[in-house]
């Protein structure tokens, strides 16, 4: 991709992510607004994404992404084992997406339908330190996968998984505990 193209792409995924941290309700977003913010045509948006869907949920997965990363550097968190690494991080994004509710539903819906396998790979760093030579790379994504969906169902529809679980996402000693015990049941 050429660098003008480059640049032109990421000032669209940085007006959308300043749009998303402005708005309550995701579907008053519009492409033309993204397209004005990010100073380029709306056809840009097309070209580059396809959708503005495919943005949105681009853009707040950059977000958690970078979120993710950040823990894992962050250097309190070094001092962690493995486990409680693993547990601190997925505990943090689920307080970012607990308070953001109708953004993260929207993003765990599009990834699920557009078959995002991008996630389980923030994963499979802290799995590797967790299990060492123990396991290869495909049982690690496994693992990785057998981590997330609990957690993307269970975001999809807190109603139901309390239902379901007793456990309520939106209480955070209940989320923390459903975290550790998942964590717990995979890992030992």
């Amino acid at each position: 991709m050429a660098k003008k193209e480059q640049d032109a792409r990421n000032r669209i995924i940085r007006a959308a992510i300043e749009i998303l941290n402005e708005v309550s309700d995701i579907e008053k977003i519009t492409v033309r607004q993204i397209a004005e913010r990010a100073n380029v045509g709306v056809g840009s948006i097309n070209y580059h994404f396809n959708s503005k869907d495919n943005l949105l949920s681009m853009a707040v997965g950059d977000v958690l992404a970078k979120m993710a990363t950040g823990f894992l550097e962050d250097k309190p968190n070094l001092t962690l084992n493995p486990v409680q690494k693993l547990k601190g991080m997925l505990k943090a994004l689920c307080n970012v997406a607990t308070s953001n509710n109708n953004l993260i539903r929207f993003m765990l819906t599009q990834g699920i339908l557009n078959g995002d396998m991008q996630t389980p790979l923030y994963l499979t760093p802290i799995l590797k330190e967790i299990f060492g030579e123990e396991k290869e790379e495909i049982k690690l994504r496994i693992i990785a996968l057998q981590i997330l969906h609990p957690i993307q169902i269970a975001g999809i529809s807190p109603a139901a998984f309390r239902i379901y679980s007793g456990i309520d996402l939106y209480d955070t000693e209940d989320r923390n505990k459903f975290i550790d015990m998942l964590i717990d049941n995979l890992i030992s």
